[in-house]
This record gives structure tokens, C-alpha cells and sequence, in this order.
């Protein structure tokens, strides 16, 4: 018997989303589930999923991951120019020189619709972000979301999206920014944030729901703040699993013929 058939194969790793949380929080510590959620939406990461719906990472899922939070944090390059670079093979580090940030400077004006969401006189995009760490302006979260100025009121007067007003500029929490461009995008297929209430309220109801099974965890937070984090992570995504699966199945029925994984 020579060397080679003493060899085994080792399996590669496999991580849930609860997993590549714990993973990422020391360099993003604003990362939650629903970003990485958002982000599988938008295209940006496709993590395989096991029969009963649940997200199932590996090695090169979290390496790019980390590529594109890197990218969101440092540039401010719209998610979609990060899809097309990194779907080219275009090496992470080569989206951090001078010339690749000046090119999404642009991208990001082009993104906004003209003279609907143009900043005040004598603000700017730097200045807003070192005045408000972890937010961004109106002009920016526009740019960044790919959405446009009237998606935005219809956001704020429907409730799905709040801000912080400081002084006289309304700032978008990141969590924010991914909200509208999910507007955004649903409105590209014929849905406006006015009838998308019933989806604001059940999300309300699902936190409710968290907020009553955990609370014993939750009022002694200050205690164990990780052990806090870790019963919410993954009560939500068992349930964004339940979520999923019921669906999937349901839309069988639109078309028997086909599986569909959301």
C-alpha cells in the first residue's frame, strides 16, 4: 500500500450564519444577521442552503464576506460595483487604490437622482461621516442604496425607515441604508413601501416574540452580554429559517414544476 491511499480526505469546514457572525464581530462589531441576510439578497454572497432552509457557510464564503464589508467600510462603494468587481476577479486590494474610489465617486453621484437629495450648502459626504460614526447622510445612504429621494419619504412616512436627526440633517443607521435599497429594489417589481406595511409588522411582532421568550436572558444582558447576543442570533434565525421554508413551499404552488430557494 504506498503513501497515497493512507490519505483522507478532510471535509471542509461548515459554518452556520450564528458562526460567521462570532467570526466577523471582532473586525465588524456592527455586523448583525440580518446584514449578512441583506447582503445574500443583494447577490453579494450565496451560501449553500441544507433541506430545511438553514444557510450553510464555508471558508471562501467568509473570505469574501469579509472583502465586501472591507470594501463597504473603507470606499463607500455601492454594493452593486462591488458585485461587478469581485464577479470580474477583481483582486480586493486593487478596490482599495485612489483610482477605484475616485470611480465609485462617481458611480455613487450617478446613482442619485439630480437636485432630489443634494446636501445643504457647506455640508459634504466627509464631513457627515466623521460628525456621525456608523451613519450616513441622506445624499450618502441614497447613493449607497441605489435609491432615489421619493422612495426614501415614502419610507419615512410608511415607518419602515426612521433616521436620527441631528441638527439639520437626517442620518440612516447602516441596518437603515439596507432597508431602503430592499425598497429599492422591490419597487423595481411594482411595490411601494405603502404596501409593504404588513411586512413592517410582522417583523415588529417577530421581535416582540424574542423579546418575550428571552426575557429571562435579557434582564441579566449586563451580566452576560454574549450569552444575550447568541440566544438572539439564534432565535432569529431559526425563525427567518421557519420563515423561509414556509414560504418556499407555499410558492410551490405557483408552479408545482419548480423548487425554489430563497
Amino acid at each position: 500500500m504506498n503513501s497515497s491511499q493512507h490519505l483522507r480526505i478532510v471535509p471542509e469546514p461548515e459554518y452556520s450564519i450564528k458562526d460567521v457572525l462570532a467570526l466577523l464581530q471582532e473586525e465588524f462589531p456592527e455586523v448583525t444577521i440580518s446584514k449578512i441576510r441583506f447582503l445574500e439578497s443583494q447577490g453579494l454572497i450565496s451560501p449553500e442552503r441544507t433541506p430545511s432552509g438553514y444557510r450553510r457557510f464555508y471558508d471562501h464564503d467568509i473570505a469574501r464576506l469579509r472583502h465586501v464589508l472591507r470594501l463597504q467600510k473603507s470606499t463607500y462603494m455601492p454594493l452593486k460595483k462591488i458585485k461587478e468587481h469581485l464577479d470580474a476577479g477583481t483582486q480586493p486590494s486593487d478596490l482599495f487604490s485612489e483610482d477605484a474610489v475616485a470611480g465609485q465617486g462617481n458611480a455613487e453621484t450617478s446613482a442619485v437622482t439630480p437636485n432630489e437629495s443634494e446636501p445643504e450648502a457647506g455640508s459634504s459626504a466627509e464631513a457627515s461621516r466623521s460628525d456621525a460614526p456608523g451613519l450616513l447622510d441622506e445624499h450618502d445612504a441614497l447613493a449607497r442604496a441605489g435609491a432615489n429621494a421619493s422612495t426614501l419619504r415614502a419610507a419615512l412616512d410608511h415607518g419602515m425607515i426612521v433616521g436620527i436627526t441631528k441638527g439639520r440633517e437626517r442620518y440612516l443607521t447602516l441596518e437603515e441604508v439596507e432597508i431602503l435599497a430592499l425598497l429599492a429594489s422591490l419597487e423595481r417589481h411594482g411595490l411601494e413601501p405603502r404596501h409593504l406595511r404588513f411586512v413592517r409588522s410582522f417583523a415588529e411582532r417577530e421581535v416582540g416574540l424574542i423579546e418575550q421568550v428571552l426575557a429571562p436572558v435579557l434582564s441579566m444582558s449586563h451580566r452576560h452580554p454574549e450569552r444575550a447576543r447568541t440566544a438572539i442570533a439564534e432565535l432569529a434565525e431559526l425563525l427567518g429559517a421557519l420563515t423561509t421554508a414556509l414560504t418556499t413551499r407555499d410558492l410551490e404552488r405557483l408552479d408545482p414544476h419548480a423548487r425554489r430557494t430563497l
